[in-house]
């Protein structure tokens, strides 16, 4: 077994694994009744990240007319919900946790329609007589669902039990979260060296512009519907942070094109880098929310 095989395959996700579990620590079941029967949130983030985001990403593509690998690769990156990775950081930020799991769960629920749409289209328009696969969206789907389900579950139930246990650990496990969110960056950073240098002139600037314009679109949405700031800073990270381990799902195991999953790669670069740096944008505003509360 190679170095970069454990990382991605045991170090990440024991980490998220880690990640979702402290998460759960910070919910109940009123918390994901509350963002369910008041959706208005929901609603907005999950038009930024079904809708906009897609959008997004065509625009760079026909702008830039980057290889057909690379748009295909942007288009999927789009197709693809936040996932684990922007609930871990909506947690170490603290975010609005509770809206960060519901938009993930729905979003991963409509990507049923939407990712193979969206995957069709990519390369209809950009890789002309590429063979069509049918997608195994219902499996792909359920293991989304099921990934971040049970660590979650255990950290509710530990709250639910011993919830003077729960609120002690909570924040010396938001501390662990932003030290393996760390790891994360540089490990992956280290680990994938050589094809980062090969690809980052080509698909670098529509990776970047994608990650820093769709977190800017979140963040602009929700302070556009002058929501909560703990919301703002959730609606941020489900919409400008995206699903790698799907993509490369998507490029290497279902469409059998490894290409397709370079821009993925420069993409988390990034994405990892101003994720954390959001983090730090987040306390300020979650400082400034304080300040300003009454009494």
């Amino acid at each position: 077994m190679t170095f970069s095989h454990f990382f991605f395959t045991t170090v990440v996700p024991t980490g998220l694994f880690m990640i979702m579990a402290g998460l759960g620590l910070t919910l109940t079941l009123q918390d994901i009744v509350r963002v369910i029967t008041v959706p208005r949130a929901a609603l907005i983030g999950l038009t930024g990240q079904l809708l906009l985001l897609p959008l997004l990403a065509f625009g760079l593509v026909q702008l830039f007319a980057p290889p057909p690998v690379i748009a295909i690769g942007l288009i999927l990156l789009a197709a693809c919900p936040g996932g684990i990775t922007s609930n871990a950081y909506t947690f170490a930020s603290r975010g609005d946790v509770a809206l960060s799991v519901t938009m993930t769960t729905i979003s991963s629920m409509l990507t049923v329609i939407t990712m193979p749409l969206l995957t069709w289209l990519a390369l209809k328009l950009y890789s002309p007589g590429a063979v069509m696969v049918q997608l195994p969206v219902l499996d792909i789907m359920g293991k989304l669902a099921l990934l971040p389900l049970l660590p979650i579950i255990l950290g509710m139930l530990t709250r639910a039990l011993w919830p003077a246990f729960a609120d002690k650990m909570v924040e010396p496990v938001r501390r662990i979260a932003i030290g393996l969110l760390i790891m994360v960056i540089v490990g992956n950073t280290v680990v994938s060296f050589h094809t980062l240098v090969k690809y980052m002139v080509q698909a670098g600037l529509v990776s970047l512009l994608l990650n820093v314009i769709s977190m800017a679109m979140g963040y602009g949405l929700a302070r556009a519907a002058r929501l909560p700031p703990r919301q703002v800073v959730a609606i941020t990270y489900e919409v400008g942070v995206q699903n790698i381990s799907l993509v490369f799902t998507l490029a290497m195991v279902i469409l059998a094109v490894p290409d397709y999953s370079v821009t993925a790669l420069v993409y988390g670069l990034f994405m990892k880098t101003t994720a954390l740096g959001f983090l730090a944008i987040s306390r300020r505003i979650l400082a400034g929310d304080t300040a300003t509360a009454p009494g």
